[in-house]
């Protein structure tokens, strides 16, 4: 079966394009010869090493051959519908850019989730205004939901769309893609497959690993943390553009003392600190669309307490791997929290469902053999 992937950029970026070399790398190893079709102006050699043929241009679906398309990100609506009616398609939706004017799914004003579709609730709640870009003379620029429109019309001949997460099903659902062409493939990297437990630390420590960014909600994590009796020390891991904010923020609240935070950790670095960690914490303020962060957490049989917004429910379960708390509740997580403090047992029985949960059903490899099923349906 020969694949050729569609998306925009050709390098390490981020966590959609680990996924999709990790893909590519996998069915490569399967015997399926891969391509990629992309528009990077300065393709990362290293990233195209997991591809047979890679190109910038349309002349390699002549010279490439494709049994099937499959499409990431690709910001062409035209060229995506054109070659969707011309190929077998399979489309993977990693995040909300498809269907949201934001990218993030929740309100600017109140931050709630949002689960309505593209159209009157955008305007009804002030998300086409946005700011504008560094050059622009004005600071907002607005934004309507023809684009996002457009863009789902030009997926109607995608025959299967892919996504991490029942909550991820039904936004495409009310955004008009049929029920029926819509798979829950939850993507696992190839890191996963090298991820082994540690024994949990009988010491009071909180971690949370991913961006800081509103959206990844560190801000709620930090109110929650000031509600609970010391002793308790918490590690956040990662940088973004809320992390100064954050900085003040525990400041503020009288608990910058006992909260670390570490930057930016390499993923392979990241062992002593979850060895360190008694819990850990997925405090999204968006809905993620799958929330790998807590899968790896899981893993390394550590419980998890998040808000239950977006994917997350899908993996966490209440009161067996961890704790799910009503969305934005900082008195429920900050009592979630302290239960998980207070009692070690309860953290071990949690921590071992965890790891247990994840070798058996979030493994890379039984992630490659439920999409090359797809896609030889497709094709």
């Amino acid at each position: 079966m020969r694949v050729l992937h569609i998306h925009d950029r050709a390098g390490f970026y981020g966590g959609v394009e680990q996924i999709l070399y990790d893909t590519a790398d996998g069915l490569s190893h399967l015997g399926w010869p891969q391509g990629l079709l992309h528009q990077d102006p300065n393709p990362d050699p290293e990233y195209l090493s997991a591809f047979t043929q890679t190109a910038d241009k349309q002349s390699i679906l002549q010279k490439f051959a494709p049994d099937v398309l499959f499409i990431h990100k690709f910001e062409d609506a035209d060229q995506i519908r054109i070659l969707a009616e011309q190929f077998p398609t399979v489309t993977m939706i990693h995040d909300h850019d498809l269907v949201c004017i934001r990218r993030h799914k929740y309100y600017p004003i109140s931050s709630r989730v949002c689960d309505r579709p593209a159209g009157i609730a955008c305007y009804l709640h002030l998300c086409f205004v946005q700011k504008a870009s560094p050059d622009s003379p004005l600071p907002i620029t607005l934004q309507g939901v023809g684009t996002r429109r457009r863009a789902i019309r030009a997926l109607n001949s995608v025959r299967r769309f892919m996504v991490g997460s029942d909550w991820m099903r039904g936004e495409l659902e009310i955004n008009g893609i049929p029920g029926e062409k819509i798979e829950i493939v939850p993507p696992i990297p190839a890191a996963m497959g090298e991820v082994h437990s540690a024994p949990l630390s009988a010491a009071p420590e909180i971690l949370f690993v991913g961006q800081v960014i509103r959206g990844k909600g560190v801000d709620l994590l930090l109110h929650a943390l000031a509600k609970i009796p010391p002793p308790w020390h918490a590690t956040v891991v990662g940088t973004g553009n809320h992390l100064q904010s954050c900085k003040k923020l525990a400041h503020e609240l009288e608990i910058e003392e006992r909260v670390h935070f570490a930057g930016w950790v390499a993923h392979q670095d990241l062992t002593p600190i979850y060895a360190k960690a008694a819990l850990t914490v997925v405090p999204s303020r968006w809905p993620e669309p799958f929330g790998m962060v807590g899968i790896e957490a899981m893993a390394r049989g550590r419980p998890v307490v998040g808000f239950a917004v977006g994917g997350i429910p899908d993996w966490l379960e209440d009161g067996v791997t961890g704790f799910l708390v009503p969305e934005a509740d900082t008195g429920a997580m900050a009592r979630a929290i302290e239960r998980l403090l207070r009692n070690s047992e309860l953290r071990t029985e949690f921590g071992e469902a965890a790891m247990q949960l994840v070798r058996k059903k979030y493994q890379p490899q039984s992630y490659l053999q439920q999409l090359m099923q797809i896609l030889e349906r497709v094709a």
